[in-house]
């Protein structure tokens, strides 16, 4: 019962930290359909938006890779909006790609929006459909304080203006991978568990290590009934589990 506990608490605080953000590439809403943004992004870790003046009075100018983290100057690594000094001495990390929300918006006339957070600073990039596949990138600067504006015009920016790309992720394969770690943590956990507090030694400090052994006599069981109730022919022995 203990061992169970452990197993429930260790898996309420990672899953929050594998699945807290949106996709910061690609949104789909049942309602409205699918923005993705791949397309528009540079992959080589430099921004697809550089060095946007905002459009009104500012001692900073900003830049922006959708989708993809990149880099500039000291301070910004891997990062989805940097702020820098128009001097180019100083660069300010804004916002972070894995930060990523969605907004499919309140209404008609109402566009979606993607924002963003790190720190005490929150980015908001509103998407403006057109019919334009040359991509507008306007700043509007930073309104009121730690509150930074953007607007990102472009086909893609449109529900289902553009077919997804194939570099993210499915659904399913972000599952398994979830599924896996959670795998990872529940052997980790409970192997160091049964050491330190069973003083357990070699192959005993497999957490539940006597269903582990067993799944495979289990698993042909298992199979065999089945096929026997398939096909109608008596099964010797069956051990139910």
């Amino acid at each position: 019962m203990i061992q169970l506990r452990a197993c429930v608490v260790i898996f309420t605080v990672v899953l929050p930290f594998l699945i807290t953000a949106d996709n910061p590439c690609r949104f789909v809403s049942k309602e409205k359909g699918t923005i993705d943004i791949s397309s528009l992004a540079r992959k080589d870790g430099k921004p697809a938006f550089p060095d946007e003046t905002p459009s009104v009075g500012s001692n900073y100018i900003y830049s922006y890779n959708p989708c993809k983290p990149f880099s500039e100057g000291d301070t910004c690594k891997d990062v989805a909006v940097c702020q820098v000094s128009k001097d180019k001495t100083l660069t300010f990390v804004l916002a972070k790609q894995d930060s990523a929300k969605w907004d499919a918006g309140a209404g008609l006339g109402t566009n979606p929006s993607i924002s963003y957070k790190f720190d005490a600073k929150e980015v908001f990039v509103e998407l403006e459909c057109t019919d334009s596949m040359t991509a507008e990138f306007i700043a509007k600067g930073e309104q009121p304080i730690n509150t930074y504006k953007f607007k990102l015009s472009h086909k893609c920016a449109c529900w289902n203006g553009c077919k997804s790309s194939s570099d993210g992720l499915p659904g399913g394969a972000i599952f398994i991978i979830i599924l896996l770690v959670l795998a990872v943590v529940y052997f980790v956990g409970f192997a160091a568990y049964n050491k330190v507090h069973h003083h357990r030694t070699g192959a005993d400090i497999i957490p539940h290590r006597t269903f582990w052994v067993s799944l495979p006599t289990y698993a042909k069981g298992g199979v065999t009934y089945i096929i026997s109730r398939a096909t109608g022919k008596p099964v010797e022995k069956y051990e139910s589990i």
